[in-house]
């Protein structure tokens, strides 16, 4: 294929952490392995008053200028300008949603656009009730004008508020994990330090951004009844959000079973995380959690999950019986009972860790995702 101008969009880029910003980074990677020259326009993730160019991996970056964020929606005028000009001589642009101003470009200026427009259709909208029902006017004239629609799984493409509602064609390409990039990260020395008898004990892992929808009331409550009844649980949590201080309140009350890191880890301190646990805590309660990117992450550690019945990608992800164990979403006595019983069965343990590694490496290797993203651009 030609070599061709690939203009990238996405609210937020490296090194900004979240499943979108990973699987963007990737996006941003193949297109240039495959030979085209990447532009990715993204906003600043705080106030800044003058757009800026960086190179990220040999790829250019511009960051637009913004005066802060709103509804968790940056406010950016200038990147509507950068959006005009740069898909006015681009040969593909790519935009990736939810991030209402990419699509409100996209529906203003898409007359003027001469090249192939792509969509990644990532997740529905969490919190805003009344504001999505404006948006999602520009998000489903995106996905109804663009000439190539990917998601992240055949799940979200059937449950998904904008998407259900829509006839056309629309690809699943599923976020992915690179195996070789796992092992050279576990050959490593870890920075952080677990307690000794976390380590000869073992124990469940959760980390992420620490909002509500991801489970982090249920998970709170399942772990202090298990507490009550005297249970030797131990419970490694790490990660930054509006839920910390409910995780440092936990960390204080029970702190000979609970290791809280308030921060986002490097990957050699997540894998070795991971890899030394018994499972995984994947506890979201809501729809918007349309994939799940870190229990790819489990999985290719070989480590069971706990998760929870939502409709979405999560459940295809890792199924349950297969690779997970599947509660009630918000059901905190379920998942209480769901990580005791796991937690102290070694053959289960040992079943769905092995059944997740097995459907990590057929569905969600890097080559294979790669090579059919890559088929479904060069079909344009």
């Amino acid at each position: 294929m030609a070599k061709k101008r690939i203009l990238l969009v996405n609210k937020y880029y490296a090194p900004s952490t979240g499943g979108i910003e990973t699987a963007v980074k990737q996006y941003a990677h193949w297109y240039q392995e495959s030979g085209h020259d990447v532009t990715v326009l993204c906003c600043a993730n705080t106030r800044l008053l003058r757009s800026r160019l960086e190179q990220i991996d040999n790829i250019r970056v511009l960051r637009a200028a913004s005066l802060g964020n709103l509804l968790s929606v940056p406010l950016s005028f200038a990147f509507f300008w950068h959006f005009l000009r740069l898909a006015l001589k681009s040969d593909i642009v790519h935009i990736n949603l939810q991030f209402p101003s990419a699509s409100l470009a996209l529906l203003l200026t898409h007359w003027l656009i001469r090249g192939k427009t792509v969509v990644s259709y990532h997740c529905d909208v969490y919190r805003q009730r009344y504001l999505k029902r404006v948006t999602y006017l520009f998000d489903r004239f995106a996905v109804r004008k663009a000439d190539l629609v990917i998601t992240g799984s055949p799940a979200l493409r059937e449950h998904s508020e904008v998407l259900g509602s829509i006839a056309r064609e629309i690809s699943a390409v599923p976020y992915t994990v690179n195996p070789q990039y796992i092992d050279e990260c576990l050959s490593r020395s870890p920075e952080h330090k677990l307690p000794e008898h976390f380590l000869k004990e073992g124990y469940c892992v959760f980390f992420g951004r620490l909002v509500s929808y991801k489970g982090t009331e249920p998970l709170d409550a399942a772990f202090r009844q298990l507490m009550a009844r005297g249970e030797a649980v131990n419970l490694v949590m790490f990660g930054i959000g509006p839920e910390e201080q409910r995780f440092w309140r936990l960390a204080e009350a029970f702190p000979e079973r609970v290791h809280f890191i308030n921060a986002f880890v490097s990957d050699v301190d997540k894998y070795h995380l991971i890899q030394r646990a018994k499972l995984f805590l994947f506890p979201s309660v809501y729809y918007s959690e349309a994939f799940g990117i870190a229990q790819l992450d489990a999985m290719a550690c070989a480590k069971p999950i706990i998760n929870c019945w939502l409709q979405t990608g999560v459940n295809w992800v890792a199924p349950d019986g297969e690779a997970a164990v599947t509660v009630e979403a918000g059901n905190a006595e379920q998942l209480a009972e769901a990580m005791l019983t796991l937690y102290n069965d070694p053959a289960q343990l040992a079943a769905l860790g092995n059944g997740g590694l097995q459907r990590c490496r057929q569905v969600f290797a890097e080559d294979v995702v790669r090579a059919r993203f890559v088929a479904l651009i060069d079909q344009l």
